[in-house]
C-alpha cells in the first residue's frame, strides 16, 4: 500500500515537473518573440535615421536557449538581423546580414524597448550581385555596351566586353583584383587579352586607356550601425562585403 502511494506521488511529481518545463518553454518562446519584434522595430528605425530603405522589415533572430536565462543576466549571446535589398544613395545590396555578439540590455530594454541595447561587436556581411556591378562599368569611350563581370576561382575579377576601336570590333577579356578603397570596392584591371587570340596592334596603342576604363570603383552605400568596411571579395554570386563595428548601440538612446 505504501509502495503504491509512493509510486503515485512520484508520478504526480513527474507530471508537475513536465508541466513546469512546458510552461517555462512556452514563456521562453513568448519572451524571445517579443524581444525579436522589438529589436526589428529598432533596426527599422535605425535604418530610417540613416536614410537606408528596404522593401521588407528587418528580420531578427536571437540565439541561445533558454532565452530567459540570458534575460536574467542581462547579456545575450548573439542577435542576427537580416535586411533584404537595403538601398542608399542609389546603390542596392542584394542582402545584408548583421550579427551582434556580446549584447547587453535589461529585460525591459530588449523586450519592451524601454532602455538602451548595446553590442560589444557587430559584423555585417552584404552582397552586391554581378548584375548590379555590370551597370557600373562605363565603356562609352569604346562604343561598347554589354560588359559582363564575374569572379574567377582565385578571387580575381574577370570582365568580358565587346569594344570597337577605329575599324576594329572585338571582345576583350580583362582580369584584375578587387580591394577596399575607403568606403568603396575598387576593381583594378591588370591584364587585358582579346578573346581567342593576341592583342591587335590597333589595341596596343590604347591598352593603357582600356585598362583604366575597365577598372572601376563600386561605391558601397552607408551601412546600418555605422559599420566600416574591412574587406571585399569576388565570389560567384557577386561582391561580398564584410564590415565591422565595436561598442554599438542597437536600440534606445544613442542608437
Amino acid at each position: 500500500m505504501a509502495a503504491g502511494r509512493g509510486r503515485k506521488g512520484l508520478l504526480v511529481l513527474v507530471i508537475l515537473v513536465i508541466a513546469l518545463v512546458g510552461l517555462f518553454a512556452i514563456a521562453d518562446r513568448v519572451a524571445v518573440y517579443a524581444a525579436e519584434r522589438t529589436v526589428a522595430s529598432q533596426a527599422k528605425q535605425q535604418m530610417a535615421d540613416q536614410n537606408i530603405s528596404s522593401p521588407e522589415d528587418p528580420k531578427v533572430k536571437i540565439g541561445g536557449f533558454p532565452f530567459l536565462t540570458q534575460v536574467a543576466r542581462g547579456r545575450y549571446d548573439k542577435i542576427t538581423i537580416d535586411v533584404t535589398k537595403p538601398t542608399d544613395q542609389g546603390v542596392t545590396l542584394d542582402d545584408l546580414t548583421v550579427v551582434a555578439t556580446g549584447v547587453n540590455a535589461s529585460a525591459s530594454a530588449l523586450i519592451k524597448g524601454n532602455g538602451q541595447v548595446t553590442a560589444d561587436n557587430v559584423t555585417g556581411t552584404g552582397r552586391l550581385g554581378w548584375d548590379s556591378v555590370n551597370k557600373l562599368i562605363d565603356l562609352s569611350q569604346f562604343n561598347s555596351t554589354g560588359a559582363t563581370v564575374a569572379a574567377l576561382p582565385d578571387g580575381q575579377v574577370q570582365i568580358t566586353a565587346p569594344v570597337k576601336v577605329l575599324s576594329l570590333s572585338t571582345t576583350v577579356v580583362a582580369t584584375g583584383t578587387i580591394a577596399v578603397d575607403g568606403d568603396a570596392a575598387h576593381v583594378n584591371i591588370t591584364q587585358v587579352n582579346v578573346q581567342g587570340g593576341g592583342i591587335p596592334s590597333v589595341l596596343q596603342a590604347v591598352l593603357g586607356s582600356l585598362k583604366e576604363q575597365l577598372s572601376f570603383t563600386v561605391k558601397i552605400p552607408p551601412l546600418p550601425y555605422h559599420l566600416k568596411i574591412k574587406s571585399v571579395q569576388a565570389k560567384p554570386e557577386g561582391v561580398t562585403i564584410t564590415a565591422t563595428a565595436t561598442n554599438v548601440p542597437l536600440g534606445g538612446a544613442g542608437a
